[in-house]
């Protein structure tokens, strides 16, 4: 019993973390990239699917920033959502993407 009590929060912060990544991703990125990330969105962006985690937040900050190319309705969908979400959201969503 006890071993349960220590056990079933911990496992349940670990399904916090996962449902958020995986919410916000159904939510806001899987219409263009996917359903398992595996889809290049609009036909012209890499395939997202299994990236390194810090490569999938850098990748959208370059978008977001203008850094890198994309049409204005890629760059401004990016900044907005960057601005709407804080670095906890975005790490947990590319951690949520590395592992599908």
């Amino acid at each position: 019993m006890f071993i349960l009590k220590i056990l079933l929060p911990v496992m349940m912060i670990g399904s916090v973390y996962a449902s958020s990544g995986s919410a916000l991703y159904s939510k806001k990125c899987k219409s263009c990239h996917g359903k398992k990330a595996e889809k290049r969105a609009m036909g012209k962006s890499k395939v997202i699917k299994g990236l390194p985690v810090t490569t999938i937040e850098k990748d959208m900050h370059s978008y977001a920033s203008g850094q890198r190319k994309s049409t204005s309705i890629v760059q401004k969908a990016k900044k907005d959502f960057i601005k709407k979400h804080n670095a906890k959201e975005l790490r947990d969503l590319a951690t949520y993407i590395h592992g599908l």
